[in-house]
């Protein structure tokens, strides 16, 4: 090999080498673009969002497993607060609670941007009913009421800042009030011993209740109702004006929430 050809060939590895420099790096920097672009992508496709609002309640509410859209154009300004309201996958549009809707209110301040939601009435719903059975079984009697409707306060909050590390307790304690109806074939005779039994039961865990009850006899035929709200700063249960089905219902036991 002459001196010429070592010369070249000693040239074509040093360009080699300054190609290899080169490209090592180039080559580095689009893997790691490649790479944050499919965690960015799996990242999205987990959350599910296209708006900030649904980025925020999808990473907020991440243990439930559920995914957040928002409502079309449910966009509203009140005051200095924007509220937008919401559906989700476990909750769809108009279809578990139809005049019901998730909302989520924010707001900024020199302190940044506050967020506040109303989604833990429905992860409680269920829960709160589990809560009042004990009371409502001393109250009637096991199988002797039938729940017809169950609804803690489906409203936005104001101070509370409920969210997933919310427990049971803490929520039930901070509960304006829970409205449960029931219908029952307990006897109507012991009516306001079953009343006091419950605002007993309320005072002692400082809970409050609004109770829709309506009373039917052994035939099933309904004999009275009322709605009575019971909490620790309501007085001792007094005779509760019944609502009477019909006449001949007040006439048969209008004796018995008399007294006589």
């Amino acid at each position: 090999m002459t001196t010429e050809e070592r010369g070249q060939e000693e040239q074509e590895r040093r360009q080699k080498k300054r190609i290899k420099r080169i490209l090592l790096p180039l080559l580095a920097l689009w893997l790691a673009v490649q790479l944050g672009k499919c965690i960015y992508q799996e990242e999205e496709r987990r959350l599910g969002y296209a708006y900030e609002e649904e980025q925020y309640m999808n990473r907020k509410y991440r243990k439930f497993g559920d995914h957040f859209h928002l409502e079309p154009e449910s966009g509203e300004e009140i005051g200095d607060v924007f509220q937008v309201r919401l559906y989700s996958d476990h909750y769809p549009r108009r279809r578990v609670y139809p005049t019901f809707s998730i909302l989520l209110d924010y707001w900024k301040d020199e302190d940044g941007i506050h967020y506040c939601d109303n989604y833990a009435t429905l992860i409680f719903r269920d829960k709160v009913l589990e809560a009042y059975t004990p009371i409502l079984d001393e109250a009637f009697g096991k199988g002797n009421y039938k729940v017809v409707e169950n609804f803690p306060a489906l409203t936005q909050w104001n101070w509370q800042d409920y969210g997933p590390e919310t427990s049971l307790e803490e929520y039930l304690n901070t509960l304006d009030n829970a409205d449960i109806a029931i219908d029952t074939t307990a006897d109507f005779m012991h009516a306001d011993e079953a009343l006091e039994i419950i605002r007993d039961g309320l005072v002692k865990r400082n809970w409050g209740l609004g109770l829709s009850i309506r009373y039917y006899d052994q035939n099933n035929n309904a004999i009275a109702n009322d709605y009575i709200s019971m909490n620790i700063y309501t007085p001792e249960q007094g005779k509760i004006d019944w609502e009477y089905e019909n006449q001949e219902m007040k006439e048969r036991w209008e004796h018995v929430s008399s007294g006589t």
